[in-house]
């Protein structure tokens, strides 16, 4: 049973990396099964066809989002405020721990190309990158107003202030070139200027 499940997840394993640099399409079972040191057929004993891998790569997503969420609600429960450097942080782990996550940026590629000619590339593309991390905001605002953390305010707007921070850092510095710590770092620091910034904004 562990060699089955070491073999479908290193099927896994080499897909994503296939695919985040040639794109879906272009990538075939044969093409994985060479990569792996399988048989093509030998594949077809753990997934179904190619598209089935992709669906386990995006439920493996979700249940990371879902681990996320619960982490930070078991988190937010014990606090009885909050301080500008914490809220920074949570920010800056948003960006180290979902959207540079190894796994997730991978995906991301993937989605990225396929998207110009996929809707449904697309739609997913949406969902992780925006619909739900938003949405995620959008609840945690709502309880930090609601706690007297921040003054009140509409919490699907800070939910966009906020996200938009992280993603054009991500976006400036971590997309379209090599990721590197520097890159990263400086990333970091920028979301912690702007975070700085609109926290202070929310307390005033």
């Amino acid at each position: 049973m562990q060699e089955k499940n070491n073999t479908k997840e290193m099927i896994e394993d080499v897909a994503l990396e296939l695919f985040s640099k040639k794109g879906y399409k272009a990538v075939s079972i044969r093409d994985i099964g060479k990569q792996v040191g399988i048989k093509e057929s030998s594949i077809y004993y753990h997934f179904l066809n190619k598209q089935a891998i992709m669906d386990s790569l995006l439920q493996k997503v979700d249940i990371l989002i879902e681990k996320m969420k619960a982490g930070f609600d078991i988190e937010f429960a014990k606090l009885d405020t909050i301080t500008e450097k914490a809220f920074c942080e949570v920010a800056i782990g948003l960006l180290k721990n979902y959207l540079l996550n190894p796994y997730v940026n991978k995906l991301l590629s993937v989605l990225t190309i396929e998207q110009m000619s996929e809707k449904k590339a697309y739609e997913i593309y949406q969902r992780l990158v925006f619909e739900l991390p938003l949405l995620q905001q959008e609840q945690v605002f709502k309880e930090m107003i609601e706690s007297g953390y921040v003054k009140p305010n509409n919490p699907t707007v800070l939910a966009h202030e906020y996200y938009a921070v992280i993603y054009f850092a991500f976006q400036k510095n971590c997309v379209g070139c090599e990721v590197t710590d520097e890159k990263i770092n400086i990333a970091c620091e920028e979301i912690r200027i702007n975070m700085g910034d609109i926290f202070r904004k929310m307390r005033e």
